[in-house]
């Protein structure tokens, strides 16, 4: 007799959220309760049944009067109704100031459903997996507590500073028979514009890939590891130089000197002589401040992550940059004019996750022996950095057996019935990646010909939907698979909005399938000597040798004939 599981016990909805925390802290009585309330409406819509929390300084500058609305912040999201299931709780929330040599003020919080019934979580002194009951929550010094990992980085990776909480925080988990990390992690800023103004990549790009670099070396050196979720502040930043290139076209610059900062650089129109834009050590105003900056142009100087995209893996950016925002409940949509607006927090996959992740998108890897057609449904997008589509990922759609990765969509139908699906005016939707207009202009235009085409359009529909009452509003968002996205994206949200992925995990995948191979492989660490430029060398003696044994994952799985070595890094 056959067995069928029940639908939906083979993958697991996670949420995975990070959030630099520090700015809320500094107005906790008004700031907290509007943060919080955002966070938890964002977990009643999207119902995930595991979620990973990571938080960046914690606490805020002034940690110490700060203690009392973390515990606080901590209490009201235990206690609140939205999360009454989630019954098995872990939190690490490193507050030991008084130890400067180890405080990083990183926050990892892990809520899970009580359906969530196998669930363990790595010993890294036991070296095994131990089970997960009810709530543990771990703070003040957490040095001792041994299902997580904490570094912080070294002070020679930023010599401009002269204190540091950057680091990483992670753990290791099995979700449903699935082995997987999650890494919280916190990169270095950028000090002064006028430095980041050098050519890409400048040296605070360069110590941040440094930084990651190493903690990608210690995930891959682990003999015990699992494929992971790194998300947390990367502190990436546009290309300054390349920014400031592009918007001061036709315009003369001059030096301003004096004040404290050092001076600053100002552009103006020939013409007129108006002033455009002004440059200081933290000062970035453009007098078109809160528009230029929401368009899809600035995409192409986020670069940062161009150097390890083939070790980490993140979904099309459909969202404004996410710092800097101003802290002011009044003006929660407007860019700080202190730093070029940039995608500063991010949540990246290792390429080992990817094939753990429920109906990956098409886009990335797209089959040849299937046709492709300029028309493409309201749902579908294209990612503004590479021009590739992402498919509707609707239960409707992605959730059927056409879908499938070795499947071709056969449909019966005349060329009419698929012009009644098509958008048109398909540039519409590449306009702006903040404003919505463009969107709206398209469901309506489609609206409209589904409405001239009511009865065909009926046709192609999917029957397992039935027919809506009257009335009611579709909730196409429940339907995705994969969100990425931000959290509060109209309140105020401190400097840094939250970002968010939705995934689906795939159950019972154990850990990542591993081969060994004895042969040499490449060199790697070219490019982290050249990032090191003007450095010591530091940390480049101890990797110029492959180790004997080298851990390889397959990750293509429209190509099992590419392999990807974990450990050229």
């Amino acid at each position: 007799m056959l067995k069928f599981k029940k639908m939906g016990s083979d993958k697991v909805p996670l949420l995975l959220v990070t959030a630099n925390v520090g700015s809320i802290f500094e107005d906790p009585s008004v700031m907290l309760p509007i943060w919080t309330s955002e966070f938890l409406q964002a977990v009643s819509r999207m119902d995930p049944k595991f979620i990973a929390l990571h938080l960046q300084e914690v606490g805020g500058k002034a940690y110490e009067k700060s203690m009392q609305y973390v515990k606080d912040f901590v209490q009201r999201l235990c206690d609140c109704p939205e999360l009454r299931l989630f019954d098995k709780i872990r939190i690490y929330l490193d507050e030991d100031f008084s130890s400067p040599e180890k405080f990083t003020a990183l926050g990892n919080m892990y809520f899970a459903h009580s359906s969530l019934v196998d669930l363990k979580i790595w010993d890294f002194d036991l070296k095994a997996y131990v089970d997960v009951v009810g709530k543990e929550i771990h703070s003040g010094n957490i040095e001792n507590a041994s299902t997580k990992e904490k570094a912080k980085f070294p002070q020679h990776f930023f010599p401009e500073c002269k204190w540091s909480r950057k680091g990483f925080l992670r753990t290791r988990w099995t979700i449903r028979g699935t082995a997987v990390e999650f890494v919280n992690i916190h990169l270095f800023h950028d000090a002064s514009n006028l430095v980041a103004m050098e050519p890409f990549p400048s040296v605070y790009c360069r110590s941040r890939r440094r930084a990651l670099r190493h903690t990608l070396r210690q995930l891959h050196a682990d003999g015990s590891a699992a494929p992971y979720f790194i998300f947390g502040d990367f502190n990436f930043r546009t290309d300054t130089a390349g920014v400031v290139k592009k918007v001061t076209e036709d315009l003369s610059a001059q030096r301003v000197q004096g004040g404290a900062e050092g001076g600053r650089l100002q552009y103006r129109r020939r013409a007129d002589q108006r002033l455009v834009l002004t440059v200081g050590k933290k000062e970035f105003a453009h007098v078109d401040h809160q528009k230029i900056f929401r368009e899809p142009w600035l995409q192409r100087y986020d670069r940062e992550l161009e150097a390890l995209r083939p070790h980490l893996f993140e979904f099309p950016v459909k969202f404004p940059p996410t710092y800097p925002f101003e802290e002011d409940v009044l003006l929660p949509t407007h860019y700080m004019k202190t730093r070029c607006p940039s995608w500063c927090d991010r949540v990246l996959v290792s390429q080992a996750a990817r094939p753990l992740l429920h109906d990956p998108p098409r886009h990335d890897t797209p089959r040849h022996d299937t046709p492709r057609h300029d028309r493409r449904s309201v749902t579908e997008s294209t990612d503004s950095s590479s021009g590739r589509a992402s498919s509707d990922s609707s239960p409707a759609r992605s959730g059927s057996p056409a879908s499938k990765r070795n499947d071709t969509l056969k449909k019966k139908g005349s060329a009419l019935e698929l012009d009644a699906l098509a958008v048109p005016g398909l540039a519409l939707s590449r306009r702006s990646i903040a404003d919505p207009t463009s969107v709206q202009q398209a469901i309506s235009a489609r609206a409209g010909e589904s409405d001239a085409w009511g009865g065909r359009r009926r046709l192609v529909r999917n029957q397992s939907e039935g027919n809506k009452p009257e009335g009611e509003v579709r909730r196409g968002e429940g339907r995705r698979r994969t969100e990425y996205g931000v959290i509060g994206d109209t309140a105020c949200m401190g400097d840094h909005k939250p970002i968010y992925l939705r995934v689906m995990l795939q159950a019972d995948r154990g850990n990542s399938r591993l081969e060994y191979h004895p042969e040499s492989s490449p060199n790697h660490l070219r490019n982290d000597e050249h990032d090191n430029g003007h450095d010591n060398g530091h940390d480049n003696g101890r990797d110029n040798a492959d180790p004997p044994e080298s851990r390889y994952i397959q990750f293509n799985i429209d190509n099992v004939c590419e392999i990807f070595k974990e450990t050229d890094i």
